[in-house]
């Protein structure tokens, strides 16, 4: 009986056309509900924050060829070549976004951030990684913290104090 059944309806349809309100009220797929999947639009938008820039603090060249500086990403750790540690307290970058809790997150870093002195000298800061774990989650409290260091090579010529701006980007997945 189930097999004739919906043989039954497909035969009999073209004969005896329903009227328009139980046309309406039969078709589920007519009404506007929402979206089908309740998690196809985020209840809460995300939101990022650099709450801490990297920040390689003082070092002066050893000699005129250059050098390099690392900061981890997950300790902290500021690592010098060929550069003299002046003091201070270089510095990772941390990152917070805020978004619905326990949902899988995209989180997108740049590879190089291009940072310049006021005299118009530039560095790049090289090789930007985080902390994040594989599969980045927002956590229960709304949260994804994580650190980021990168990379930094400098001349003979790179004097000076140099700033720039990292674009963050994150998405639900």
């Amino acid at each position: 009986y189930p097999i004739l059944l919906p043989a039954l309806l497909v035969v009999a349809a073209p004969f005896a056309a329903p009227s328009g309100a139980y046309a309406q009220s039969a078709c589920r797929l007519c009404e506007d509900t929402g979206p089908i999947m309740p998690q196809a639009r985020p209840a809460r938008p995300l939101h990022i924050d650099i709450d801490t820039g990297i920040d390689f603090d003082r070092m002066a060249l050893i000699d005129y060829q250059g050098g390099q500086a690392e900061i981890d990403p997950q300790t902290g750790q500021r690592r010098l070549t060929r550069l003299l540690d002046l003091g201070g307290l270089a510095m990772r970058g941390s990152v917070v976004i805020r978004g619905e809790p326990g949902r899988a997150v995209r989180v997108d870093l740049p590879d190089e951030v291009i940072m310049r002195a006021p005299g118009g000298r530039r560095v790049e800061l090289r090789d930007v990684r985080s902390d994040l774990p594989a599969q980045p989650r927002i956590g229960s409290d709304g949260e994804l913290r994580f650190s980021f260091g990168g990379r930094i090579i400098v001349d003979g010529d790179d004097v000076g104090s140099f700033r720039g701006r990292m674009r963050v980007s994150a998405e639900y997945e």
